[in-house]
């Protein structure tokens, strides 16, 4: 982002934002140094190559934030401590070690999931543009040791119409499998719903056979999120292929992610917050002010003992609820609300002080990049194991 053409008082609101303290007394230009983080020490992987990425269809940047940004979660999801790197400025929270990995060229198509890599500085050479006309333009792509990417899942998903490959978002697909070929990074990660292993046509066979056409040795595993920390029913296939002549380095029966088998529930991630009447956080503010229905997507209730229903792209008006009291120790005294923008971000895993909306602009549009996302703690956990695979084979 650049803070240049911030006022001082839109500044000063960031700050509030991310809990950095000190701004008061200070002008424009210093409040601008407490924003801007030294760049040695952003990165602390010393006497280590930097593999680089390019992110396909990479909405707010869910899975680029797990591979190249800092992973700030709560304690209570990490079961490797040699995971965390310090403690983080919200209580219980902590920071992930950064991997090292380099986004070298993202791309989508939604202004708002760009505007919030934006404000995030989580954007890295972003393309707004539909990758197939990219692919048309014979555009200049950089090279890479890895390629991430969720093609589009509408299709694949059991709420949605299932039309697979006969639909125009299919031809997205087969964009990936194409600039896949035409890169021929070491590694490829492709992300989809679970839908994608039942859907009629067996399409993860189809999958399977053009990657493997292209060149590479490919597998793919169902994760259920509840099972790695994130706190949210989120049930994900991801697909990974290593680059054929490679393959030797892992062995024939090299593995893809390992269980991880720790829980952490909602409550876990929203007992730091205020309501939105009191809060002086713009996204914790923001939330849909639709009715509940007897019936409906959006309607079920999130419990802070539980884990979150899946958070959704397409919500109708409709973000899932959740109980407050109103100030009394008594069942009868709960009332209900919608999530927050601040507290849907929350549940898929993206860093608790990120920005979601521009300071002094409350907008609910966050909503739709958010579900879409990949939870950067996935995203993490799934980097963890493409380095472990591209130290092997490049030594």
């Amino acid at each position: 982002m650049d803070y240049s053409k911030k006022t001082r008082e839109e500044l000063i609101a960031i700050c509030k934002q991310k809990s950095i303290k000190g701004y008061s007394k200070k002008k424009k230009n210093e409040i601008i140094e407490l924003l801007t983080p030294n760049p040695i020490e952003m990165i602390n992987i010393p006497n280590h190559k930097t593999y680089k990425v390019i992110s396909l269809f990479s909405g707010m940047g869910g899975m680029d934030v797990g591979f190249a940004e800092q992973v700030v979660v709560h304690r209570n999801s990490v079961k490797e401590n040699n995971y965390i790197e310090e403690e983080s400025a919200i209580p219980d929270f902590v920071n992930l070690k950064r991997l090292p990995f380099e986004i070298v060229f993202q791309n989508d198509i939604l202004p708002e999931a760009k505007k919030i890599a934006e404000l995030n500085n989580w954007n890295h050479n972003f393309h707004l543009k539909d990758i197939r006309d990219l692919l048309k333009e014979n555009f200049d792509f950089p090279t890479a040791d890895v390629i991430t990417g969720g093609f589009p899942c509408q299709d694949f998903s059991h709420a949605g119409k299932r039309l697979g490959f006969d639909s125009n978002r299919g031809t997205l697909y087969q964009s990936y499998v194409e600039l896949v070929n035409r890169i021929k990074p070491l590694i490829f990660v492709a992300e989809n719903v679970n839908g994608l292993l039942t859907m009629p046509g067996e399409p993860i066979k189809r999958i399977i056979d053009d990657f493997s056409k292209v060149g590479y040795e490919v597998k793919y595993q169902l994760i259920k999120c509840e099972e790695y920390g994130i706190p949210q029913t989120r049930w994900r296939v991801i697909i990974m292929g290593v680059r054929s002549d490679k393959k030797d380095a892992l062995g024939e029966n090299w593995n893809m992610i390992d269980e991880n088998k720790i829980r952490c529930t909602v409550g876990c991630y929203f007992r730091h917050l205020q309501e939105p009447s009191v809060t002086n956080d713009p996204a914790q503010k923001v939330y849909s002010k639709a009715a509940r229905l007897e019936k409906g997507q959006g309607q079920k209730e999130v419990g802070l003992d539980e884990f979150a229903p899946t958070m959704r792209a397409e919500h109708h008006g409709n973000i899932e609820f959740r109980r407050i009291t109103n100030g009394k120790n008594n069942e009868l005294n709960m009332i209900e609300r919608r999530l927050s923008v601040r507290e849907a971000a929350l549940i898929q895993t993206f860093p608790p002080d990120c920005l979601l909306t521009e300071p002094n602009k409350l907008n609910s549009k966050a909503y739709k990049p958010i579900g879409n996302a990949v939870p950067p703690l996935l995203g993490y956990i799934v980097a963890k194991k493409v380095e472990s695979i591209l130290n092997t084979i490049m030594v």
